[in-house]
């Protein structure tokens, strides 16, 4: 009786086990495939913030071009009062 009570325990521990092991397994392999959607939105957020950071950094380029076109036309026309 006790004999079948200890094998009885121990296939138990090894299909509770195995099923925890499967799981880490299966998220594992989910992973290594590529269906990580956290990663994946992840990398999608990173394009999309250095696309914005980049159209922000052009814009402040040509805010500034502008500015400074601005400047030398003022100076052009006003020459004469530095004189």
């Amino acid at each position: 009786m006790n004999m079948k009570r200890i094998l009885s325990s121990c296939l138990l521990g090894v299909l509770l086990t195995s099923s925890v092991l499967a799981d880490r397994a299966s998220a594992q392999v989910e992973v290594i495939l590529g269906n990580n959607h956290q990663h994946e939105w992840r990398e999608r957020e990173q394009r999309r913030l250095v696309l914005l950071r980049r159209e922000r950094e052009e814009r402040e380029r040509r805010e500034w071009l502008r500015r400074e076109h601005e400047k030398r036309e003022w100076r052009s026309r006003h020459e004469y009062d530095y004189r």
